[in-house]
């Protein structure tokens, strides 16, 4: 009966934050990548800032409070050893300048506090005073970085400043559902914590611990839980019902690799990609905390390989992870997430198969922190995409032969331009192979003006060529490597959608070898569409299920027989048959 109880007031809070209607965000908002400190002391942040406008920074507490009350983000802080680093205003600042916005990660654990791995400075952490040290410094943090000054009677730092508004992102720890140490922080134990971090539930201020609670120190600041290792709803889902009905975090955190623990794999692979993980995590945000935000703050692959063919389990090659890391902003994009942080800005030892160690767009220090095809590839799509909106998967997985198509579509608020984020990928690899496809793009609008942006290394803004354009169709060769095709239309600005149902528009037909089909759906529904011999026969399905409402395209024709066909749209909305013909000269 409690957990009905506990249950049903947590789906009534949730039904609250269907006022958190998802705004538009650009492309420089939703992309990020983690780093720390070491971006300013090794000066590479203004590098970092050419790809994203986004850090998720590792802060550690044992470096910020290795004695109990002195702190050090002020710079000048004597520390009873005598050292000062890290700098972190002079970081903090830099940020500013270069536009980058910060999540900062509480993580780590001074030895004064305690060997336990569980962020407590006493007991077991069944309680949430086993955090109080902790807490107290996530709060002495949101007071400094937070939109609100705070009575300097209750600050603990040597400078006293507070109210800065620099952060208003704070994760409070990381992968809490660990398994490979011991002992492990459950659910319930870590809901105590996550409950005080949020808004000082559980815990008491005193004297000696002035400011608990993030939202208690700053109302207008956002408390990310901290990211999760496993896509498994379980753990969230008893950090809820250990909460008493409250929903103590303002943001779901996930993690995730693209391996299956020996190898490593592309972003779309149907066994270890991000719709296998995260389909249900999505089924089951929508149905306990519907309009919650997600955020996925790591994914990446190494890319050192030894000469006998030793690597990590999320190894891939410099070409492949550059190609990864762009359609995996694609792909989480396209599943709903609200910001995607790359892990990591540089390597940590670029010979070492350690995983994680080499999966940087950077390589590590001893090699200067050199640029690898990644760094190249992502500040490219910044300059392209940074300033666009995200608006819908014109295609996804289209078949075209054994390939499939993907694409994109980017909105620009200022200039009304379209932007088309295109690759192809073999259907059902698990590693890129250096496959291209034809693709014939028909935009559903009239084009006057089209270029697409290559990515390239060693190039921070790409190639632009000119495709051919016949009758608002451009011919384009998609490969693994994401390219952005931008266009000018009489509609680009409207996005005008054709009113009184379906439209099904074939080009060309008659066709040698190869149509490309344009559907109009006029809004969202379950859609068949298939082809068929001219005596009924099923030869092939393009689409069954439910679809989006839009504009989709997809290809038939190619290893078929010449002949006469028949397309077939099948929807509650009512059916559409169009003989086409193939004539393969």
């Amino acid at each position: 009966m409690k957990l009905i109880f506990s249950l049903g007031i947590i789906l009534l809070l949730a039904s609250g934050l269907g006022a958190q209607t998802a705004t538009k965000i650009t492309m420089s908002d939703y992309m990020g990548v983690n780093t720390n400190v070491a971006s300013y002391d090794n000066k590479y942040l203004l590098d970092l800032s050419k790809c994203v406008k986004w850090i998720r920074e590792y802060h550690d507490w044992s470096q910020y409070e290795a004695a109990n009350n002195y702190y050090k983000w002020d710079n000048i802080t004597t520390q009873p050893q005598g050292w000062t680093w890290p700098e972190h205003n002079l970081f903090m600042d830099q940020c500013k300048k270069y536009g980058i916005n910060v999540l900062i990660d509480v993580l780590g654990k001074p030895s004064w506090a305690g060997t336990s791995p569980l962020p407590t400075n006493t007991g077991t952490g069944t309680l949430a005073s086993d955090y109080i040290e902790r807490l107290e410094f996530i709060g002495q943090l949101v007071a400094r970085y937070g939109s609100k000054k705070i009575n300097t009677s209750l600050l603990e730092t040597a400078d006293k400043v507070t109210g800065l508004n620099y952060i208003k992102y704070y994760e409070d720890d990381n992968e809490p559902d660990y398994t490979w140490k011991s002992p492990l922080w459950t659910a319930a134990n870590y809901a105590k914590y996550c409950n005080a971090a949020h808004d000082g539930f559980g815990v008491q201020t005193d004297a000696t611990h002035p400011l608990l609670g993030i939202k208690s120190v700053d109302p207008d600041a956002k408390h990310v839980m901290a990211g999760l290792a496993s896509a498994d709803t379980t753990y969230v889902t008893n950090v809820l019902k250990a909460s008493a009905g409250r929903i103590p975090f303002d943001v779901l955190n996930v993690h995730w690799y693209c391996t299956d623990m020996t190898n490593a794999y592309s972003p779309e692979n149907e066994k270890h990609g991000y719709e296998v993980g995260y389909q249900k995590f999505f089924k089951w945000r929508n149905r306990v905390l519907p309009n919650m935000p997600i955020w996925m703050t790591e994914f990446g692959w190494d890319t050192y390989l030894t000469a006998d063919n030793k690597h990590s389990y999320t190894y891939a090659p410099v070409q492949q992870q550059a190609n990864y890391i762009v359609r995996s902003y694609m792909v989480l994009l396209k599943l709903g997430f609200e910001k995607a942080f790359l892990f990591m800005d540089t390597d940590t030892d670029g010979k070492n198969t350690i995983q994680y160690a080499t999966s940087g767009l950077l390589t590590d220090k001893s090699t200067l922190y050199s640029k690898k095809m990644s760094y190249y590839y992502l500040s490219t799509m910044q300059n392209v995409l940074g300033k666009t909106e995200y608006s819908k998967a014109v295609s996804y997985k289209e078949i075209s032969g054994k390939n499939e198509i993907y694409c994109l579509e980017f909105n620009n608020p200022v200039t009304s331009q379209k932007v088309y984020a295109l690759w192809t990928r073999a259907t059902g690899s698990y590693l890129d192979s250096g496959i291209n496809t034809a693709y014939k793009f028909n935009p559903g609008y009239q084009v006057d003006d089209a270029y697409s942006v290559l990515l390239a290394d060693k190039d921070m803004d790409g190639d632009t060529i000119r495709p051919v354009v016949t009758d608002n169709v451009i011919d384009l060769t998609l490969s693994e490597t994401p390219q952005f095709v931008v266009v000018s239309g009489t509609n680009t600005a409207a996005n005008v959608m054709p009113s009184g149902g379906f439209e099904l528009n074939v080009y060309p037909n008659p066709a040698n070898k190869e149509m490309q089909i344009s559907l109009v759906v006029p809004n969202k529904q379950e859609v068949n569409l298939s082809a068929y011999s001219s005596d009924g026969k099923l030869i092939q399905t393009l689409v069954n299920g439910l679809m989006e409402q839009g504009i989709h395209h997809y290809s038939f024709g190619s290893g078929q027989l010449p002949g006469s066909y028949l397309l077939s749209v099948n929807s509650p909305s009512g059916k559409i048959v169009k003989k086409v013909i193939l004539v393969n000269d």
